[in-house]
């Protein structure tokens, strides 16, 4: 199929289980946050020339790239507001890490070994990783769908392209989604209620990028970073519930509020200590916890 859709991906936070935030002083963060910028190919290039018009408002040049967090708190502002003007659509998967506290998926690491030093041991399989991108895929995929026929008049599918991480075995991703493929007749085995869209989806059209090459991965990356500091504590306790309020409009929804849906927070039925700040940005997005 001709792709008729960019589905650009960043992250923001760690994937560390063994000790987690605020549990433990010195663990990973308490959040993790993948994001998904979904744009038309049709409309791509007008995207670019928006994105760099935001660019020259902090002071930037077109072909510099923007990360969030080199920005000052008043660039991170406008960034993030002129976002929220573009023809996009975003899909954020937000996962508190709390409950999985020094959690193994002990059935991937039995069947993904390999030899190192002399021993056979459990081979990098990013489980977690790839589990968040089937809730960011399943949303994606429904919406294409959704808009595929009003966009083009037929069928195209979405070509995903993600920010270039080192420790992620995108093989391992294209793997998975193939697995997900042959077996999603049987829903018990996934843990999930949710299906992909296969009509608009090729499993083997993965790509990865560096983010300097890409304008739709720097939006991912101001999105994600933008969420995972409305969220996530720093270290001085801080959070600013200011981004996530005006990106909520940006978020795909079936409904009022993309609770759910374009931003889904997990666990299922969400119980963690939040203080006001983090209340009040879950209640931008429909969470009334």
């Amino acid at each position: 199929m001709t792709p008729g859709f960019y589905l650009f991906i960043d992250e923001a936070g760690d994937e560390g289980l063994d000790k987690v935030r605020p549990i433990d002083a010195d663990g990973a963060s308490e959040y993790f946050v993948l994001v998904g910028v979904l744009v038309r190919t049709s409309k791509y290039p007008e995207l670019i020339q928006a994105f760099a018009k935001i660019k020259s408002k902090v002071g930037i040049s077109p072909s510099e790239k923007i990360h969030f967090r080199d920005l000052t708190e008043d660039q991170k502002l406008i960034v993030i507001e002129s976002i929220a003007e573009l023809r996009l659509e975003l899909i954020a998967i937000v996962s508190n890490k709390r409950n999985m506290r020094g959690y193994r998926n002990l059935r991937c690491e039995a069947s993904n070994l390999e030899f190192s030093r002399g021993r056979l041991r459990p081979r990098r399989y990013n489980w977690f990783y790839n589990n968040l991108f089937r809730y960011l895929l399943e949303r994606a995929s429904a919406e294409c769908k959704r808009w595929t026929y009003r966009a083009y008049g037929e069928v195209r599918s979405i070509q995903i392209v993600f920010s270039r991480r080192k420790e992620i075995s995108y093989s391992q991703t294209g793997a998975y989604l193939l697995k997900l493929k042959t077996e999603r007749r049987d829903r018990g085995y996934f843990n999930n209620k949710g299906q992909i869209d296969w009509s608009v989806v090729n499993a083997l059209d993965i790509n990865s990028r560096k983010d300097k090459d890409e304008i739709g991965l720097q939006i991912a990356d101001c999105a994600a970073s933008a969420i995972f500091r409305s969220l996530d504590q720093s270290w001085f306790g801080n959070v600013n519930p200011i981004y996530v309020e005006r990106l909520s409009k940006k978020f795909a929804r079936t409904s009022a509020t993309p609770k759910d849906y374009g931003f889904k927070l997990l666990p299922e039925n969400f119980r963690a200590p939040l203080s006001s700040d983090q209340r009040q940005g879950l209640l931008s997005v429909g969470y009334k916890l």
